[in-house]
């Protein structure tokens, strides 16, 4: 038997109008002030999720099918269990995304064609990294160079710096994570 035959016999494929809820994890930019916030996947140099309109998947690897397509890993990707996320790399943002079109369930979760985030927080990726989502809230965030934001825990950020990762401004965490809903239009993540 061929193996993609195989495969897709072991994936749930189907096209929604109502939303699927999952986990995701997302990096942050923005300018130095804190403004022009955009939510980016984690994973590459993907398209970032602009604020207000649905996020829509496209296949990287080749423009022959449409996304997600069973016989690639390409979709909006999301978990049902955010314990899965503490592997992510440099996660600054844990939230709640509501995926719809054609959507592909796997075993960790779901690969969607379009998806918007429901609820938002900012996370400290060493806290996350170390206790998952109830570790410490971050205190401050880091603007780097490229525009990168990242939270940061007071002990995190004093132990970053230590290390040689010295952020060029700090911006309270709060004020961001105020603005980053505010931009995107959504709740706060509880947890």
């Amino acid at each position: 038997m061929n193996a993609n035959v195989s495969l897709a016999r072991e994936l749930t494929v189907g096209v929604t109008t109502e939303p699927i809820v999952a986990w995701r994890a997302w990096a942050l930019t923005g300018h130095r002030d804190g403004t022009e916030l955009l939510l980016r996947p984690v994973a590459g140099r993907s398209r970032p999720w602009r604020p207000m309109e649905p996020a829509e998947a496209a296949c990287k690897h080749a423009r022959l099918h449409g996304a997600p397509n069973v016989d690639c890993s390409c979709g909006l990707h999301g978990t049902h269990d955010v314990e899965i996320l503490r592997r992510t790399r440099c996660p600054a943002v844990l939230g709640r995304v509501a995926f719809w079109g054609r959507v592909i369930e796997h075993e960790l979760g779901y690969r969607a064609q379009f998806g918007y985030p429901q609820r938002l927080a900012l996370v400290c990726q060493f806290c996350f990294w170390l206790w998952g989502p109830h570790g410490t809230r971050p205190a401050v965030v880091g603007w780097l160079q490229r525009d990168e934001l990242i939270p940061f825990c007071w002990p995190h950020l004093e132990q970053a710096q230590r290390y040689g990762m010295e952020p060029r401004r700090l911006l309270p965490a709060d004020e961001i994570d105020l603005r980053l809903r505010e931009t995107y239009a959504v709740d706060l993540l509880a947890f």
